[in-house]
């Protein structure tokens, strides 16, 4: 594919839309209606710059063949049945000019780590698709390897919107990228920026005292395994992801390199004893984990199930378990369509768990009941807050009413004792 391309940026989410509605006064002198309405369009890109939105390169080729693109803010989907999108070019874009002579084009959405491909792309550098790794679409258009999502188009409709076109096209085919690019690219204030997931930040000597701690109470874990015949793992929050620290008595069917050091994204609802029992911050990371994998936030489900954790003073996982999570969550190439999917299973479970189909005490009810796979009991630091996160499981899928109360009185019976040994302090809200 030839490099010497026409790039543009068109439409920027500052100029973005139609002319605003008051106009400069007809009968006042040309100098001053030319200054009212240079005011106006300053008045006007300044409101609009509160405005975040997104950035997607908008890629096609020539009649010689050649790449050509344009950045645009105005990229939207219009309709799910039938699948279309659209954007927003300028009347006078010349770029758009060629790619509706066309008549298709791929939508790269670009992430925080492509800014400087922006910028290329919206120069008129000779190199300016030399900076990223590019493969030819199905229909033949620059398409974006590692674009957040992509959409390719088949161009049905031009409409002329005051000094804009407005474009939609038919989706032909679509997907997304292996997620190495970050958080979206996002363009606010005239300038280029990202959503910022809060992150909890990375303490090595706080660390390295989690991994002493882990290791003193390691007796106690083995303790609960060898009494209950069940595997136990003791796991901690580092950074913005879940880690093992030990382990007791693991299943067969867990990797054979065992599941200390394992970790895995700490997103909602996973790992919900760490988020019940934390700050704010802690709690909003854990939620926009789940926006990064899950594509949204389900907040009313994520509200009642911290609710029910606290209520209860432990969490459950119920119901089939996902093929593969162990290997899925612990694989650094694993793509965030496959740690999507893992994910929506967690989230199902969470479903089951709440419509009272686990055989906790408050939920005993006559919904059919569902497998339980494991049980998590949060640990404490002095400040009441989960430290640690004991998780039991191997145990009976379907147990008796009594034998699960037995199983979770021991549970929290293990875990005050491994707060007392690391010198934390219980929380009120899960003494039950």
């Amino acid at each position: 594919m030839s490099r010497s391309a026409q790039t543009e940026t068109e439409s920027e989410p500052a100029s973005a839309g139609i002319a605003i509605s008051v106009e400069p006064q007809s009968d006042a002198p040309p100098a001053r209606r030319e200054r009212e309405q240079r005011e106006k369009t300053a008045w006007w890109r300044s409101v609009l710059g509160e405005y975040p939105t997104g950035v997607t390169a908008i890629t096609s080729t020539d009649t010689d063949g050649d790449p050509v693109g344009m950045v645009v803010g105005t990229f939207t989907a219009v309709s799910e049945q039938p699948a279309l999108v659209g954007f927003l070019p300028s009347a006078d874009s010349r770029t758009f000019t060629e790619i509706r002579r066309n008549g298709t084009f791929c939508a790269n959405v670009l992430g925080y780590e492509h800014e400087d491909l922006c910028r290329r792309l919206a120069s008129r550098a000779e190199d300016r698709f030399e900076s990223a790794q590019w493969e030819d679409s199905e229909l033949g258009n620059p398409r974006l390897v590692d674009a957040l999502a992509w959409f390719e188009g088949r161009i049905v409709d031009v409409t002329p919107v005051g000094d804009h076109f407005f474009v939609v096209a038919e989706v032909t085919g679509l997907g997304v990228g292996d997620g190495s690019a970050g958080l979206p690219l996002l363009f606010l204030k005239g300038g280029y920026g990202s959503f910022t997931v809060p992150s909890l930040t990375f303490d090595i000597p706080g660390f390295s005292g989690q991994l002493r701690a882990a290791e003193r109470v390691r007796g106690v874990v083995q303790q609960l395994a060898d009494e209950t015949g069940t595997e136990c793992l003791l796991s901690t929050l580092v950074d913005d992801s879940v880690l093992v620290l030990t382990a007791a008595n693991l299943l067969p069917t867990r990797p054979t390199s065992g599941l200390v050091g394992m970790n895995f994204p700490f997103a909602a609802p996973l790992a919900p004893a760490l988020a019940a029992w934390g700050d704010p911050e802690r709690t909003k990371l854990w939620e926009e984990g789940s926006r990064h994998l899950l594509g949204a936030v389900d907040r009313p489900l994520l509200a009642r199930l911290l609710a029910w954790v606290r209520e209860h003073g432990y969490a459950v996982t119920a119901g089939e378990n996902s093929d593969g999570f162990d290997e899925i969550a612990n694989d650094p190439a694993a793509s965030r369509v496959e740690l999507s999917g893992a994910w929506s299973a967690v989230k199902a479970s969470v479903e089951h768990v709440l419509d009272g189909r686990v055989p906790a005490a408050r939920n005993a009810g006559g919904a059919e009941a569902v497998p339980v796979t494991s049980l998590q009991f949060p640990v404490f630091d002095a400040d009441g807050k989960a430290q640690f996160e004991l998780v039991v499981s191997g145990f009976d899928p379907h147990p008796a009413a009594d034998a699960f109360r037995a199983l979770v009185a021991r549970g929290k019976e293990a875990a005050a004792a491994l707060t007392g040994l690391l010198g934390g302090v219980i929380a009120d809200d899960s003494r039950r």
